[in-house]
């Protein structure tokens, strides 16, 4: 079931993120025009372009994806930690392979993040979650960059736990938990990128998890006003991370694989 949902989240999302459906949207019309149905091509040329110039030059995106990264407030208070979750999704696994040394993503603050607070907490256990998330082809493990970076950056390689199995973010949570059944004294800090949070905490909850601190980290958005301004490659970027987010969030609630009941600290 769960390789069959993984599948089908691969798929359906090729086709509704929102630069296929303006593609799609352009062909149609154009399609329209070949075959001579005029006020139809018309109306869908037109609302093409309108949404391009709607995306490229106005704040939808920074909207969108900011809401998500409200949920959860940058630097919480905290006290005793047993643990510090790093979520993977940051690595870029196909420039690791190419040029044969640790690489991430935009996201590469997780990582900035993760060894500041194991700096900061030196007794705490560091556990990096991360398989792969592509449908098609094999790529260098996360967790072996993973390994790397923390490592090269003076984490103690017997505080790690390392799981490199998952493939997305109901799997990162249950399968960190299958590692650690017995959650220690203190709490844990979750950390992954802003946007992702919302979800990320109710998965874990729903996976089992206790005594949760998010640690949100990565954010993409500033001020409304840095928002406006053509920028159309940016601005398309951030809406369909937002546009994924918001999905999956509804569809994990669906599947049962989050919950809205909290499970952190204090809530």
């Amino acid at each position: 079931m769960d390789t069959i949902f993984f599948i089908a989240s691969k798929l359906v999302w090729m086709l509704v993120r929102p630069e296929t459906l303006l593609v799609l949207a352009v062909a149609a019309g154009l399609a329209a025009l070949v075959l001579r149905r005029l006020r139809l091509a018309a109306a869908l040329l037109l609302s093409s372009c309108l949404a391009f110039l709607a995306v490229g030059a106005l704040p939808l995106s920074y909207l969108a994806l900011s809401s998500l990264e409200r949920v959860w407030p940058a630097d919480p208070p905290v006290g005793e930690v047993a643990g510090i979750i790093l979520l993977g999704g940051s690595e870029d696994a196909a420039a690791a392979r190419k040029w044969r040394r640790p690489a991430v993503t935009e996201a590469g603050d997780r990582y900035l993040a993760t060894i500041a607070l194991a700096r900061r907490f030196p007794e705490a256990r560091v556990l990096f979650t991360g398989g792969s998330g592509r449908l098609f082809g094999a790529e260098i493990p996360e967790a072996r960059i993973a390994r790397e970076i923390l490592v090269s950056a003076g984490v103690d390689p017997a505080r790690l736990i390392l799981e490199g199995q998952s493939r997305n973010t109901a799997e990162n949570a249950r399968f960190a938990k299958a590692l650690v059944a017995n959650q220690g004294q203190g709490s844990w800090l979750l950390v992954t990128s802003a946007f992702h949070m919302p979800r990320a905490v109710e998965t874990f909850c729903a996976a089992g998890w206790q005594d949760l601190v998010p640690w949100p980290t990565d954010y993409r958005t500033a001020s409304l006003r840095d928002g406006i301004g053509w920028d159309l490659a940016r601005n398309l970027d951030l809406l369909n991370v937002a546009v994924r987010e918001w999905i999956g969030i509804l569809a994990y609630r669906v599947t049962g694989r989050a919950v809205t009941a909290r499970c952190t600290r204090g809530g």
